[in-house]
């Protein structure tokens, strides 16, 4: 049997991994969301694709689950620091969890399903079709978040569920099936059929720029539900073994909450990678993001402090010929 020195240095390491961990998955994830948002709302091929419309609304749900979910988990265990003291705290707080969870899991089944739709059934992947699913979806998940604020409260500073029934749907139904389950076997189902499609589209008699779009497109999607599979598995098998766990031992408890608060996290990087594993799988995707980093945005903000900078128009010199003066590249085929 352990020492209570030693668990108390379990516990110590659990809190570590709750700060340095739970940080740096919490700010790599969120500047990576945000870059998607900005190359996905910049680039023309991207605004007119519905497989990038799930993606990039995947990697604003995704920011906002980091915030409402990793960030205040971490303040909490590892800064002692707790942020849903208050009860409507509580309240928003659990909404906003479970809301943007459900819609990225949401969001990536149906990047998925787009995919396996693509070859045969192109025309039930435009972009109006997948604006109104995802609007559904914030609606149906909004519903769902009401049960949340009703029967959620702060007790003694601590945020739970009040009402016994509504903890079993959460043990039994909301974690295992809807964060869990389902959406695996809807992404891995899809994926299959979605891989060979894609190996499919370079017989295609189709524009070149969009056969790479999806084809890049197909790889990004299948990679992070790769990703998602591999990350998710393990958190719902813990939290599956710990709800019939029901130990007094101190050492078996410490341990437990050690490989819990492991997977947790690992759990959450399934918020915080997209960015990244988009940059390692497409070399596409990685020019994208160099041109719009140097050649859009920060060409963009050259351009306006140099307009405060000066304040008349220099004219132009005499006897300048036309091609001379530098145009704007607006046919850019790979953006």
């Amino acid at each position: 049997m352990l020492s209570p020195s030693t668990i108390d240095s379990i516990n110590f390491l659990a809190k570590q991994i709750n700060i340095y961990f739970g940080l740096f998955i919490l700010i790599l994830g969120i500047i990576g969301g945000l870059i998607n948002i900005i190359i996905f709302t910049t680039l023309k091929t991207f605004r007119k694709t519905s497989c990038a419309f799930y993606l990039m609304m995947a990697s604003i749900f995704n920011v906002g689950e980091l915030i409402s979910g990793a960030f205040t988990t971490i303040l909490n265990i590892g800064f002692d620091i707790n942020p849903t003291e208050l009860s409507y705290l509580c309240k928003i707080r659990m909404f906003l969890v479970q809301w943007f969870g459900l819609l990225s899991v949401t969001s990536m089944c149906l990047a998925s399903i787009d995919q396996f739709l693509l070859v045969k059934y192109q025309y039930l992947t435009s972009l109006k079709l997948a604006s109104s699913f995802i609007t559904i979806a914030c609606l149906i998940w909004s519903i769902h978040g009401v049960f949340f604020v009703l029967f959620c409260n702060s007790i003694d500073g601590v945020c739970s569920i009040t009402n016994t029934t509504f903890d079993m749907y959460i043990t039994y139904f909301h974690f295992p099936i809807l964060l869990g389950f389902l959406p695996l076997t809807i992404m891995i189902l899809c994926s299959f059929p979605a891989f060979i499609n894609a190996r499919k589209l370079a017989s295609r008699q189709i524009n070149i720029i969009r056969l790479s779009c999806d084809r890049q497109l197909t790889a990004m999607t299948l990679s992070q539900i790769a990703f998602i599979v591999i990350t998710t598995i393990p958190f719902i098998t813990t939290y599956i073994f710990l709800l019939n766990m029901n130990s007094t031992d101190k050492e078996y408890n410490a341990r437990m909450y050690l490989v819990h608060t492991i997977t947790t996290y690992v759990y959450y990087t399934t918020y915080a990678n997209s960015f990244y594993i988009y940059c390692f799988v497409s070399k596409r995707f990685r020019k994208q993001f160099i041109y719009v980093l140097i050649n859009v945005h920060l060409q963009r903000y050259n351009q306006q402090r140099n307009r405060l900078n000066n304040n008349q128009v220099q004219p132009t010199k005499v006897g300048t010929s036309i091609e001379q003066i530098p145009k704007k590249n607006d046919d850019i085929t790979l953006y």
